[in-house]
């Protein structure tokens, strides 16, 4: 009811709601900023504009752990233990291979030769002419004996064995190689792309199973999940009595002090 040109209470929020309204449809009515249209291309909004707009995007690795107090706690009680304990996980160095055989050291002899240059030469003549009578040194005469040994005694072996190990014959066979594009012959996989962002989402989160209804649970999962919440709620417990004598003995000790 207006009395003497004043609004009543009911008559004020009314003309409230309705300047409220007449500004909503005014903001409908108006362009929207391009953060409020969806998926937009760099050459539809202003340059630099995403640096001042906080982005959510999705990620293909796990999301780096929350440090608290309790993490804390618990990495610096692991880092004691294992001072104490003397455990440290140092890497060792690998040790390096050598890519190539050892070369076979040749002893040289420093007397003066006995043999003429006309004898020199006719070894060499001997050895491109007929190489089997040019004669054996000593190592490869042992390299020669080693073989034949280990060639009777591999006949021994797959003998016992009824020569079921033994390797088969090598058998050339002609293979056909297509005229393909050296492009073809690669990898379709990137060099530049780690291996984190080739991960499925099931191999980066861990489902939980299958989630299954109280009527479908048997009797062994529903025994299963009620001891599960037992023992979640006894630990939970306890952990709640232990902070509660924590904070009952700092009160006490905080009442010893004021005494004194």
């Amino acid at each position: 009811m207006r009395e003497n040109g004043r609004l009543s209470t009911h008559e004020k929020h009314l003309q409230k709601l309705q300047s409220e309204i007449e500004q909503m449809e005014k903001a409908n009515l108006e362009p929207k900023t391009w953060t409020m249209q969806g998926e937009v291309t760099a050459a539809s909004r202003p340059k630099n504009s995403a640096l001042e707009v906080d982005l959510d995007f999705e990620h293909n690795m796990r999301p780096a752990p929350v440090i608290t107090e309790e993490v804390t706690a618990t990495l610096e009680d692991m880092i004691k233990n294992r001072i104490i304990e003397g455990r440290f996980d140092d890497i060792h160095k690998a040790p390096s291979l050598t890519s190539k055989a050892p070369r076979e050291r040749k002893e040289l002899d420093e007397n003066k030769s006995k043999k003429g240059l006309a004898d020199v030469y006719e070894e060499e003549y001997v050895q491109k002419t007929n190489p089997a009578a040019a004669p054996l040194s000593f190592s490869n005469e042992q390299k020669k004996e080693a073989s034949v040994l280990f060639k009777k005694l591999c006949l021994k072996l797959d003998a016992l064995s009824h020569f079921h190990f033994a390797p088969k014959p090598v058998i050339e066979d002609m293979s056909i190689q297509a005229n393909v594009p050296a492009l073809a012959m690669e990898e379709i996989a990137p060099m530049a792309v780690s291996d984190a962002a080739m991960l499925a989402p099931e191999e980066v989160f861990s489902g939980k199973g299958d989630i299954k209804e109280e009527a479908e649970l048997t009797q062994a999962e529903r025994k299963r999940r009620r001891a599960n919440k037992k023992r979640k709620f006894k630990a939970e417990s306890v952990k709640r009595m232990g902070n509660k004598q924590q904070e009952n003995t700092t009160e006490n000790h905080d009442d010893g002090k004021e005494e004194s």
